[in-house]
């Protein structure tokens, strides 16, 4: 993080302004009005720190040093001019009269820092011909202020007390030079605002923003500065404004910021003209009919019809500035707004909303990547950083942290999407993106905050999904693998053992000569016959052992088994241990079921490979009309090959025969 250090003689002249400033406030308390003593020695020091901070930043910068001056001066104004209302003091009329005078040295810069504004140099032949001008026309006023009587009725006395005669006209020509040179300034200002692009357009807003506050706060001034308190202080907080706002402008700090800025004065300056129009009107007509416009009656429907009025006018309010002056963020809202009616209304597929962001912001860098609800590290993967703040008037729908100071991978710039509390999205977009476009990129997520959370919601049942799909598919898996056991530990003992002892007991048939006894040895041999059939077929219905060389030769020998003719289309790929005996036994079941039900003359059965599935085909030319929602074979069937991921279709009109289809992921 970068520290900033101040310069030494920017801090002297900032630490000499606070302290004259300082000083004045105990001075003039109670000699003039509150907000004179308190508003224009904090102006003093707003245009002294923002001179030291320029001075600092950009020494070559003569902006910095004459805003330095002016504060320094405004100060001591201030300081004089509550000392000169103590008559008793030492030297009270001398610091009086040199307060008043030098007072016209600051007001008299005002034109140069606009011309010069923001390099301080490499200005034009015009631009330097209003730089002198405007040194000529502060000198002027300063000395007619300093030895004609103009300024008399600034003095407690009421009387200049070092005038000379004649010097009247001096004052008057400074006057004069000075509002011809700050009207050109101004003009001068607006010119090459329309003019400029990127970051000097961005420059000039600041400072035109408060310049146009002055146009319309000057007029006021003339005519009402004496008799409206209003007046005053909006004088002096505009004056207090410029600095901060050539500061913010020269030094590069929240630059883009004045487009909000610019955008609520707009918005809330003509609600406040339209809702007090409101109250007025409709304080009259309550109070036409209820006889008197100050009765209660009046002033509480009137106040009822600002606070019913509020919302809806600032959103109409808010949509014509936008679409005059903003019109990207404009046409940004209006296709989110659309596509959010879209969600509402189930027309419009949430995981098109990152699309949509790049296209509506012109970032195609732009990455959304939605969170689990129980991931530990928001942070994580693309890019890390945890939520610290706003950027912006964040919308309820939906808040963004501060960029990852450092970044992510790829130059890009990161930030955890938010609502009421609960992690979304990261939101991921180039680091050097403008800050005007990372403010729409902000606002535009903010106001589809909804739909960041359908989404995510969306993907984490998704991911849920897949989970389950998998462990069925492990189960049923692991319980193939169990049953492989079992068959070969039947085949390997079991039934091994029953075959030696048949083997055995025919020995002994032989060898004894008693009938009796041979005749109940056969009969003893033939059971244990039957229990290995029995054993053979049971450790074949759990996995068959011809399935070891391959599902071709597994099904053509389970077709040459049905009493049915089998027509076989089998290809010699092989496929996981697990979806062949899975293909197996649906191809069992869907057999057993043409044989026993539907009265068919023949079957077809078709197996291949298609998009990395396992396609499996059972057709038969039976009656059809085969139910599968009221048996549990085909039921059964679908479970199974929903458990490897798969899907399970039977058709079966009737008169049209019966067709099962499987079609089994089984890899690429």
């Amino acid at each position: 993080m970068t520290r900033f250090r101040m310069q030494r003689w920017p801090a002297a002249l900032l630490a000499l302004a606070v302290l004259v400033a300082a000083a004045s406030g105990p001075v003039s308390m109670g000699r003039e009005p509150l907000f004179d003593t308190v508003l224009y020695p904090l102006n003093a020091v707003a245009l002294a720190l923002a001179g030291a901070f320029i001075a600092s930043y950009q020494r070559a910068n003569p902006l910095g040093w004459i805003l330095l001056g002016m504060g320094t001066v405004a100060a001591w104004v201030e300081f004089a001019e509550g000392y000169g209302k103590h008559p008793g003091w030492p030297a009270a009329d001398v610091i009086e009269w040199l307060g008043n005078w030098t007072n016209m040295l600051g007001i008299g810069c005002t034109a140069i820092v606009l011309t010069l504004f923001p390099t301080g140099h490499g200005i034009g032949r015009g631009r330097r011909a209003l730089v002198w001008a405007g040194v000529v026309s502060a000198a002027l006023m300063a000395a007619g202020a300093a030895l004609g009587h103009d300024n008399d009725p600034m003095y407690r006395s009421g009387r200049n007390p070092h005038a000379i005669a004649g010097f009247g006209s001096v004052y008057l020509a400074g006057q004069m030079l000075f509002s011809a040179t700050l009207v050109s300034a101004i003009a001068v200002l607006v010119v090459r605002y329309r003019r400029s692009t990127g970051i000097e357009r961005q420059q000039l807003k600041w400072v035109t923003y408060v310049v146009v506050l002055l146009a319309i706060a000057g007029p006021l001034a003339i005519f009402l500065y004496n008799d409206s308190v209003a007046v005053q202080l909006a004088i002096a907080v505009v004056v207090t404004a410029l600095p901060a706002a050539i500061c913010v402008a020269i030094l590069r700090y929240r630059l883009y910021d004045i487009d909000v800025i610019v955008n609520r004065t707009v918005v809330y300056g003509l609600l406040t003209v339209l809702l007090a129009a409101a109250y007025l009107s409709t304080a009259y007509v309550i109070g036409a009919l209820v006889g008197g416009r100050g009765s209660p009656w009046a002033t509480a429907g009137a106040t009822l019809a600002g606070a019913v009025a509020f919302r809806p006018l600032r959103t109409r309010i808010q949509l014509a500035v936008d679409r005059r002056f903003r019109p990207a963020r404009y046409q940004a809202f209006a296709r989110i707004d659309a596509f959010m009616a879209g969600l509402r209304a189930g027309t419009a597929d949430p995981e098109a909303l990152e699309d949509l962001l790049r296209s509506v912001t012109g970032q195609e860098e732009l990455r959304l990547r939605y969170l689990e609800p129980g991931d530990p590290d928001p942070a994580g993967e693309p890019g890390g950083q945890h939520p610290a703040g706003e950027l912006g008037d964040p919308d309820p729908a939906g808040e963004l942290g501060d960029p990852d100071p450092a970044g992510g991978p790829g130059g890009q710039v990161h930030r955890i999407v938010e609502r009421a509390g609960t992690p979304l999205a990261v939101l991921g977009y180039a680091a050097g993106t403008p800050d005007d476009a990372v403010r729409l990129v902000v606002e535009v997520v903010e106001r589809a905050g909804l739909a960041v959370e359908i989404g995510r919601l969306r993907v984490a049942l998704r991911r849920q999904l897949t989970e389950v799909e998998a462990s069925r598919a492990r189960i049923v898996a692991a319980g193939y693998e169990e049953r492989r056991r079992l068959e070969r530990d039947l085949h390997d003992g079991a039934q091994q053992r029953l075959v030696s002892i048949g083997l055995a007991l025919r020995n002994l048939q032989f060898a004894t000569a008693d009938q009796a006894a041979r005749q109940s040895l056969d009969a003893v041999v033939a059971e244990l016959s039957t229990a290995i059939a029995e054993l053979r077929d049971l450790a074949q219905g759990m996995r068959p052992a011809q399935l070891d060389d391959g599902l071709d030769a597994a099904l053509r020998e389970l077709a040459a088994r049905t009493p049915l003719p089998v027509t076989v289309r089998i290809g010699p790929d092989r496929y996981p241990d697990d979806v062949e005996a899975t293909a197996y036994f649906v191809v069992c079941e869907a057999l057993t079921n043409a044989v026993k039900h539907s009265g068919a003359r023949g079957i077809e059965l078709t197996t291949g490979r298609r998009d990395g599935r396992l396609l499996l085909t059972v057709r038969d030319n039976g009656t059809g009309g085969a139910e599968p929602d009221r048996g549990s074979g085909l039921r059964g069937l679908a479970d199974r090959v929903a458990a490897h991921g798969g899907r399970l279709l039977v058709e079966s009109r009737s008169g049209a025969g019966t067709t099962i289809t499987a079609e089994l992921p089984c890899g690429s």
